[in-house]
């Protein structure tokens, strides 16, 4: 499926550092198993697993913050599975899904601004995109 996005680019990427704090995903993975809310156990489990696994730990204020630097494409369109329903992310079961596939879910979720939606993830973007079309809309 491919779900258009509202960046001014058609094909550029950028770095972004993702963070989470293991204790907040930890309630919030609690709180969203006892509401059925499978998708985003699935996906705050990959997230924590991903960044405790290849990402790296920093204290802040004497909190342990876990971290890691994702490039993401950010152009007009993402690609997600045809069997993903974008406004069904919290119940949609991810299981059968690659690693890739559901870093591309997490791609959309920060793309579009919903990070929000990854409740305890955060995403700052680190480098401004090199737009590879001929115009870029930014200096419309």
């Amino acid at each position: 499926m491919k779900i258009r996005c509202d960046f001014v680019t058609n094909s550029s990427s950028t770095s972004f550092i993702l963070t989470a704090k293991e204790d907040i995903i930890d309630a919030n993975l609690n709180h969203f198993k006892k509401t059925d809310k499978i998708g985003l156990v699935q996906l705050l489990t990959f997230v924590k697993d991903e960044l405790k696994k290849t990402g790296h730990t920093t204290r802040i204020n004497d909190e342990e913050y876990y971290f890691t630097v994702k490039k993401f494409n950010i152009g007009k369109s993402v690609f997600l599975d045809d069997s993903i329903n974008p406004d069904e992310i919290s119940r949609t079961d991810f299981s059968k899904l690659s690693n890739e596939e559901l870093w591309d879910i997490i791609n959309w979720i920060v793309v579009k601004g919903q990070s929000q939606d990854l409740y305890g993830v955060g995403a700052t973007q680190t480098t401004d995109p090199k737009c590879d079309c001929e115009e870029d809309a930014r200096d419309l």
